[in-house]
């Protein structure tokens, strides 16, 4: 009775805390989660259309204390792999406790098709647990994205998630909600840029977000950002020392508070962009 009584406590905030296929990572909460034309780790799952221009292997991970409640902490990591033509990604994240849990795992590749535009394609499956009277139910989705740099300054982007509205459960017709996004980036210098997005979902009113990325030292990166849909305000800090980065963030809910962060990712490898670069030299010469 203790962990029914909980459940239905709980169950407006799992609804309004449902991951589908919100942006991950602490970067993109600390921004808002203006996060589609941001290309790291975290593009695997936030727009594969981004992931082309990651030409470097990374992994990372991340922990989220969702308002404080442990029953809706969010945990996950992510994976990128250049290739030749490409970059493959992989992604998990789950969100829950032992009567409600979520789970999405995802399978990316992005493709430069020149210097300045890239394209991509992502497969989900998640899966939904609502206690044990109710079961478990699976589906099959993706997604696609294009990122664009049409200047050195100006980045724009577009990401569709679940084109197809996959059902999640014959009861009631239940169906994922397809999720549009259009991103734009403006570089200020190698120090700042700001970031804005529009997201419409076909089951929600439009949210507006947007974000700012200070880079005052080698080192260390502020960020603050915030959304209109739900309202909240973010904020964050970045260290990245030769490749390792820690990543600490914050939102904050005027009613459910605040929704602490923090990542861990490792850049390694070499860069596959630069050797790019130097071949097509040597083959003008």
């Amino acid at each position: 009775m203790k962990h029914c009584l909980l459940f239905l406590i709980l169950l407006p905030a799992c609804l309004l805390s449902s991951n589908g296929d919100g942006p991950i990572g602490p970067r993109s909460a600390a921004l808002g989660h203006a996060s589609s034309t941001i290309y790291d780790v975290w593009s695997v799952r936030n727009n594969q259309g981004s992931l082309g221009f990651v030409r470097k292997g990374e992994a990372g991970a991340f922990y989220e204390n969702r308002f404080f409640v442990k029953e809706l902490s969010q945990t996950g990591f992510a994976a990128a792999m250049p290739v030749k033509k490409g970059t493959f990604g992989i992604c998990y994240s789950t969100m829950g406790y032992q009567l409600y849990r979520e789970s999405q795992t995802t399978l990316s590749y992005g493709m430069k098709l020149n210097d300045n535009i890239s394209a991509g394609i992502g497969f989900d499956y998640l899966s939904t647990k609502i206690a044990d009277i109710y079961g478990q139910a699976h589906a099959f989705t993706g997604s696609i994205g294009l990122t664009a740099k049409l200047l050195p300054q100006v980045v724009v982007s577009t990401h569709v998630y679940n084109p197809v509205r996959a059902k999640i459960t014959d009861y009631n017709n239940e169906r994922i909600p397809t999720i549009f996004k259009f991103g734009a980036q403006y570089i200020f210098s190698p120090k700042v840029f700001i970031v804005g997005e529009a997201e419409k979902t076909s089951a929600q009113k439009i949210n507006i977000k947007g974000g700012i990325e200070y880079k005052p030292s080698s080192l260390i990166y502020i960020r603050v950002g915030g959304s209109s849909y739900p309202a909240q305000a973010a904020f964050g800090v970045g260290m990245d020392y030769k490749g390792l980065k820690i990543d600490l963030s914050s939102s904050y809910h005027s009613v459910l508070g605040m929704s602490p962060q923090i990542g861990l990712s490792y850049s390694f490898g070499k860069d596959r962009s630069k050797k790019t670069e130097t071949t097509e030299e040597t083959e003008k010469l």
